[in-house]
């Protein structure tokens, strides 16, 4: 696990602490107004946060320089990375202290457009780096469409670039994932909270466990001792037919909720990925057959108690947990925010459990929006490199306890089993590489989701009948990064 998870900060407190540099000393120095009494002006120390983590910039001025920021009108993106002024909502403020922070210390200026949705935001990019503009630096885009510009050659190689730090907490696990023989074109960061609100994270619902006499599992996750099979039994004590029509249907109440993205999701927390990585770094198929069916058998259990029938592909059956309809919820942290933030229960957050015992980890999968710089600005890429590390540190240090808190609807500090949890995840979080290079191969897409195309009877026989187009598929991939500079 990276560094401990500030829990104790308060809300207030983080907006203030962006004016810190991320790059500072472990201690500051406050000076008092002298006294009426023209005595001599007294000094007090104030011990910084011990799990501050500063970045390795140094002292540095950029003189003024400009990174521009492009990105779409799909989804948050905007809200995602940019906070263009105060408004009084703690995340904005947050995300602004943040980022003016940044600017300030390095002497430079971040701008952001966004008019476009994704497709044309792609190619309005792509254009400009084919044509040697240096009118953006950074495309901030929808997940697969990132992985397209990148595949297109609009991005440089980040790993070629210095002054990235990837040792930080503030990058994810998909920098290393991305990686892909030594070359690093597209990746996430905390440069935006999108990795934050579009991962996924299981929601539990404390008032209908406690009136189950169900103890919520937060010491065997702190243990490690988290399993699959513990929640198949937690949710084999809920269903009920809450309408008496002698049916389970939409009305009633179940152990367990998700939809389409959280089927993809347990299928990667489980171990059961269909893309990885092979010793030399580039992208291999996995033989992971045998792993498959154990995890679409157990999915196969849980899904007795519950159900991914109701509700949109991305919405999780959130309305039903909302309703107090389920125990747990597999669901994405911004879906959890928006819809469960005034519920008449309480509630709070685990990881996905592990598949068994000899899973070492928790993985908390999710999606996320990747971001390249463009192979125009190769020049400057040391000065955009330096914007972004002092933007991702500012927004893992400031921002990311403000969206914990805001989701919680209370101080980490007044939860502190939700506040480990929250830790557990952050530190958890990774895109799985079959989803996040899906959109070149639609069979591999149907791999990524096995939980929707076949069962745990008939899956050795539809993996086998998928892997030879899939393998071409990864094949024409690393044929395109062969040729990318």
């Amino acid at each position: 696990m990276n560094q401990k998870f500030t829990s104790a900060v308060l809300l207030t407190s983080f907006i203030a602490a962006a004016l810190v540099s991320c790059g500072g000393s472990e201690t500051a120095q406050t000076e008092t107004d002298a006294a009426a009494d023209n005595t001599a002006p007294v000094t007090e120390a104030v011990t910084e946060d011990p799990d501050y983590v500063h970045d390795s910039l140094g002292d540095l001025d950029l003189g003024g320089e400009t990174v521009s920021i492009l990105t779409t009108t799909w989804y948050d993106a905007f809200d995602y990375i940019y906070a263009a002024e105060e408004n009084g909502e703690v995340v904005n403020d947050a995300l602004y202290a943040a980022r003016t922070a940044a600017e300030e210390r390095l002497n430079a200026k971040v701008t952001l457009t966004a008019d476009k949705g994704f497709a044309e935001t792609a190619k309005i990019f792509h254009n400009a780096v084919m044509a040697g503009d240096t009118v953006y630096d950074i495309l901030y885009n929808h997940d697969l469409e990132t992985i397209n510009s990148a595949l297109k050659g609009d991005f440089l190689n980040m790993r070629d670039v210095k002054t990235f730090d990837f040792s930080k907490p503030w990058w994810t696990q998909t920098t290393e994932d991305f990686t892909i023989s030594d070359k690093l074109y597209c990746t996430s960061s905390y440069l935006s909270t999108a990795g934050i609100y579009m991962n996924y994270i299981l929601a539990v619902n404390k008032d209908l466990a406690a009136s189950y006499d169900i103890e919520i599992p937060y010491d065997d996750v702190r243990a490690g001792t988290w399993y699959m099979d513990d929640l198949i039994a937690l949710c084999q004590l809920i269903p009920k037919d809450l309408n008496g029509d002698g049916k389970m249907g939409e009305e009633d109440q179940y152990g367990f909720l998700s939809s389409y993205y959280g089927n993809m999701g347990i299928q990667s927390d489980c171990g059961g990925t269909v893309l990885g990585k092979g010793s030399d770094g580039s992208l291999v198929l996995l033989d992971n057959s045998d792993r498959i069916v154990s995890i679409l058998e157990k999915a196969e259990r849980l899904y007795e108690f519950g159900t991914s029938e109701y509700g949109e592909t991305n919405e999780f059956g959130m309305h039903m947990f909302v309703a107090g309809q389920g125990l747990f919820s597999l669901t994405e942290s911004r879906v959890l925010m928006d819809r469960a933030r005034d519920t008449s229960f309480s509630w709070g957050v685990l990881p996905f459990p592990k598949f068994d015992e000899n899973q070492e980890e928790y993985r908390s999968a999710g999606c996320d929006i990747y971001w390249g710089i463009s192979l125009t600005s190769a020049d400057r890429a040391e000065n955009i490199a330096a914007v972004i590390e002092a933007m991702s540190c500012q927004n893992y240090n400031n921002v990311l306890p403000a969206i914990w808190e805001l989701m919680l609807g209370a101080k980490l500090s007044d939860a502190p089993d939700d506040a480990d949890m929250f830790a557990v995840i952050r530190d958890a979080q990774y895109v799985d590489l079959g989803y996040a290079f899906s959109g070149q191969s639609a069979p591999l897409t149907n791999m990524v989701f096995l939980l929707e195309k076949t069962t745990s009877g008939s899956a050795i026989s539809y993996i086998e009948s998928k892997q030879e187009i899939v393998q071409k598929s990864i094949d024409k991939i690393l044929a395109k990064y062969e040729n990318l500079p």
